[in-house]
């Protein structure tokens, strides 16, 4: 297992350019939206880099800890979500272009609900002792759960701005479907690797950093 930390796991100057690139991707569609007088979308694109920047903000102003590479997947999957999927209306030209979001949130998600549940269990204040099997489970459960809280909000913003994100309870059921099979996937490598190797993929020298912070 390499001794890198994993704040800084996969962190090089390819994924670098693809990290900031996305953001100043979303600057220059706003300032093509302000130069239009489309004042709504100049906005909703506002919205979107705020969303895309939050997870540097928690780490860099309130200490919260996020791997570099879970911070590069949530900027990715909300570039792909909200700004490619509404604003350029890849959902519309794309066939599945949902469903492939959903079932990249599904992964994203995944990976974000083991390394909670493992490293709450790690912890030497905290006496748990969860076997790779519940592990595994939680992962999956947190994945759903967040799949549905984003289908709330989806059917919020269609009542409260009468716009279209959902397209009636086959296309959400098919949406927590896609989201789930990403957890599924995550948490069947995530199970057999911790039997193998007694720590997951993605969480090398993870509790180094709780003890500096």
């Amino acid at each position: 297992m390499d001794r890198t930390s994993i704040s800084d796991a996969y962190r090089n100057r390819y994924t670098l350019v693809v990290y900031y690139g996305l953001r100043a991707a979303i600057l220059v569609a706003a300032g093509y939206f302000a130069y239009e007088s489309d004042w709504a979308s100049v906005f909703s694109t506002v919205l979107v880099f705020v969303l895309m920047s939050a997870p540097s903000i928690l780490k860099y102003r309130y200490r919260f800890y996020l791997p570099f590479a879970l911070d590069l997947s949530i900027v990715g999957f909300v570039f792909a979500t909200l700004f490619l999927g509404h604003l350029a209306n890849f959902y519309d030209y794309i066939p599945l272009w949902d469903k492939f979001v959903h079932f990249q949130s599904g992964l994203i998600l995944g990976v974000a609900g083991f390394v909670l549940v493992y490293s709450l269990n790690e912890q030497e204040a905290i006496p748990l002792d969860l076997s790779p099997g519940f592990i595994a489970f939680f992962a999956i459960t947190f994945s759903l759960a967040m799949g549905v809280v984003w289908e709330v909000v989806e059917f919020a913003g269609d009542f409260l701005f009468r716009v279209e994100w959902q397209n009636g309870n086959t296309d959400t059921m098919w949406d927590l479907i896609a989201a789930g099979a990403g957890a599924l996937i995550v948490s069947i490598v995530g199970y057999f690797w911790m039997h193998r190797a007694a720590r997951l993929p993605f969480t090398p020298r993870i509790f180094r950093f709780f003890k500096k912070k």
